[in-house]
């Protein structure tokens, strides 16, 4: 994606209803900063707007941010720190027990938790971190049939994805969707990159089916500084769009970022 094509959001908020089957779903986007004293209301109206707070109580909900390598807040390369750190006390205020956890592609995990500020930010709040280190065979599907996914993932009452507004050198954006391809554990998902090669169709469908078959209960996207360019990684340029995307529905949430950059959704391939 060429640098430029970002550009921010004027509007306080924004309804959306659209979903890869054509079904109502519907998709909300809030304005906000890092300030933390604008930042977890806004992350608390969304989740109040997209959930059943019902849901969070007694229950073990798996946080999954994107953490794919050491990199600081200022880079745009992982889900913001305080993003995470509101959805995780909005959890706990609704009775929940939150998990933050992911498999980075690069570097330790506590490594990136320490690079990428979470554990400043993390600071005085129970919360665990735990990095994805065993799986469990799951069948998502032809033509891939039983994959290992990361149990944790698997085994919770309920999972929020917390993916990073990025562009994504073979895919085109790395959003909701393919964020749950983190819970493919460690050395796995460069096998799965090379099994799939440069097929960008059949990757995007392996991370569909992922998705699927992780089902989370909502997608939070942390666009308020987004990487743009050689993404995802370092090699990407960080550009302010200053918005917060939620949906209970990720395809819907990715549909809409695409309509709100001027994409078509098909450029998008999952």
């Amino acid at each position: 994606m060429e640098t430029g094509i970002f550009e921010p959001v004027t509007d306080s908020r924004i309804h959306s209803s659209c979903n890869q089957w054509g079904q109502m779903a519907e998709v909300i986007v809030i304005k906000s900063d890092y300030a933390y004293t604008a930042l977890k209301p806004a992350v608390f109206e969304m989740l109040e707007a997209i959930s059943e707070n019902s849901v969070f109580r007694q229950a073990n909900v798996l946080i999954k941010p994107n953490l794919l390598m050491p990199a600081g807040p200022d880079r745009a390369v992982l889900t913001h720190p305080l993003v995470v750190r509101a959805v995780a006390e909005y959890v706990i205020a609704q009775g929940g027990r939150p998990q933050i956890s992911d498999s980075p592609a690069a570097g330790s995990f506590q490594r990136v938790l320490k690079t990428g500020g979470y554990e400043n930010a993390f600071k005085g709040l129970d919360v665990v971190f735990k990095a994805f280190d065993t799986s469990v065979k799951v069948d998502i599907g032809p033509p891939f049939g039983r994959i290992d996914i990361a149990r944790d993932a698997m085994e919770a009452d309920l999972v929020i994805n917390l993916p990073k507004l990025k562009t994504h050198a073979q895919m085109r954006m790395t959003l909701g969707v393919k964020n749950l391809f983190g819970c493919i554990v460690g050395l796995q998902k460069p096998e799965w990159h090379l099994k799939c090669g440069l097929h960008r169709e059949i990757f995007a469908k392996l991370l569909v089916q992922i998705h699927r078959a992780v089902n989370p209960a909502l997608t939070l996207v942390d666009g308020i500084l987004a990487l743009e360019g050689r993404g995802p990684g370092k090699g990407g340029t960080p550009r302010p769009l200053g918005i917060l995307v939620g949906s209970r529905d990720a395809f819907a949430a990715d549909m809409a970022i695409c309509s709100m950059l001027g994409l078509a959704h098909d450029d998008l391939p999952t």
